[in-house]
């Protein structure tokens, strides 16, 4: 099949199509603008979660260790701690404190800190910039780097599959501004995290196998890069482990020869470095959260958390809190309600659909049961929300998929002037929950200070 080789598919002399393309524009502009600036005057971390990350990262380049300090214990049984973790500035809640050799670490995962270590390790090999004189320009140039520019690549991909996959002028332009401004993808861009990039990663991956699909492409190299992103996914959120499983399900019924020999391999080359930091680091490849005794030392903040960290509320409510409530994925960005509505739509009547009938239905059974699962994941093993958090961020990374089943729900909701109306107003409230995150992405969200001060919730 002929590819087509620019940005959009549609042809030229199509004045709907032009106007769409100059919208697309103009909201590409707007958001990378907005979140460059945000990302230029942002300071050197937000709070102890970034903070965490960033310790590791001068560590690894002034050390060669992923220690970020040490505690020293005398014969009275009273400690002193040395390293990072006692400088001003660079202390944090979380990290561990490795029972055997007494050494700190990041709770963070491994990989991505390594991976800025080496952009770090340029810029001061370079340029003479040293993290400690030059916090600002160091942290800033590095999120311009895993943040911004890949924030860039992801909405120039996603704007063409919702060019190929739409069938409405309005339904493309609300999507398109929705995956602009509308998800915390946005929302968390101006501080170093892993939900953010792991959200790029699966739009990556997602758009690889949708070529691969809609073009009837089976190029090896499509395969490769659709593998590396599944695998570096993964190792930023480790439950992302169920979208690599069912896309290489879903690449394996297109070729399972370029599946076995091409993505899967190339899956397990991030999935190997991952696991290798993490036995550099603290001399397992067990997950660092798998220890949970690692957290409980003496003088930690988890042996007597506070605030969010310390409620146990009913299941029942939490699940709420986290689906409509003050940190719910619905009521904060409920724009995505089109895409949950969507995906089930399109799960249960797979015929109503005018274009791709089986792509559609495929992609709403992986992202229906993807959800479901992540969803009951977080909700038996967590009760904290996140902690202080602009948003539910443990899902950040499922938006794209989301906004992807989105697409055939806003055609349905153009036909209808209320719906219009209605999916205008949901954006209205996702774009106010993702430019609150933008200014500090890790502050309580709005909507949780609305609560409290209904008296709803008493905890802070």
């Amino acid at each position: 099949m002929q590819q087509n080789s620019s940005l959009f598919p549609a042809a030229a002399t199509d004045t709907s199509a032009a106007a769409r393309h100059s919208a697309y524009s103009l909201l590409l502009i707007m958001t990378i603008g907005l979140v460059g600036t945000t990302i230029l005057t942002a300071p050197g971390a937000y709070s102890v979660n970034d903070q965490s990350r960033w310790s590791t990262v001068r560590a690894l380049v002034e050390t060669g260790s992923y220690a970020i300090g040490r505690r020293y214990e005398r014969a009275d049984r009273t400690y002193t701690d040395q390293g990072l973790v006692a400088e001003p500035g660079w202390n944090t809640n979380d990290k561990i404190l490795h029972p055997n050799t007494f050494r700190f670490y990041s709770s963070k995962p491994t990989l991505l800190p390594t991976v800025l270590a080496g952009e770090y390790w340029v810029l001061q090999k370079a340029l003479g910039l040293d993290i400690r004189e030059n916090r600002l320009f160091v942290s800033r140039t590095i999120l311009l780097t895993i943040n911004w520019l890949p924030l860039l690549l992801y909405l120039l991909l996603f704007m063409r599959l919702v060019e190929e996959l739409g069938t409405t002028d309005w339904g493309r332009v609300l999507v398109v501004t929705a995956a602009c401004c509308g998800t915390f993808v946005t929302g968390f861009a101006s501080t170093l995290n892993n939900h953010t990039v792991a959200a790029h990663g699966a739009l990556f991956a997602m758009y690889q196998c949708l070529r691969i699909e809609l073009d009837g492409d089976r190029r090896w190299w499509r395969f490769l890069l659709a593998g590396l992103c599944l695998g570096w996914t993964s190792c930023n959120e480790l439950p992302a482990a169920a979208l690599a499983l069912g896309m290489t399900l879903w690449l394996m019924r297109v070729s399972p020869r370029l599946t076995v020999t091409v993505a899967v391999p190339a899956m397990l080359l991030p999935i190997g470095a991952y696991l290798y930091t993490q036995f550099l680091a603290v001399g397992t490849i067990m997950p660092t959260y798998a220890h949970e005794q690692w957290y409980r030392y003496k003088g930690s903040f988890w042996r007597h958390p506070t605030g969010m960290d310390r409620i146990r509320e009913p299941k029942w409510i939490y699940a709420a809190h986290l689906l409509a409530g003050h940190t719910g994925i619905l009521s904060l960005t409920p724009i995505l309600l089109l895409g949950w509505i969507g995906m089930v739509r399109t799960v249960l009547s797979p015929r109503d659909r005018r274009t791709r009938p089986g792509v559609e239905r495929r992609l709403a059974l992986l992202t229906s049961s993807l959800t479901a699962l992540i969803f009951a994941f977080y909700v038996y093993r967590t009760s904290n929300y996140g902690g202080n958090a602009a948003g539910p961020r443990w899902f950040i990374w499922l938006a794209p998929l989301w906004l992807l089943t989105m697409i055939p729900e806003a055609d349905r909701w153009e036909r209808h002037r209320w719906r219009r109306v209605l999916a205008s107003l949901l954006l209205l409230v996702s774009v106010g929950s993702v430019v609150y995150a933008l200014a500090n992405p890790w502050r309580h969200s709005w909507l949780f200070w609305l609560f409290r001060g209904a008296g709803w919730v008493r905890y802070r």
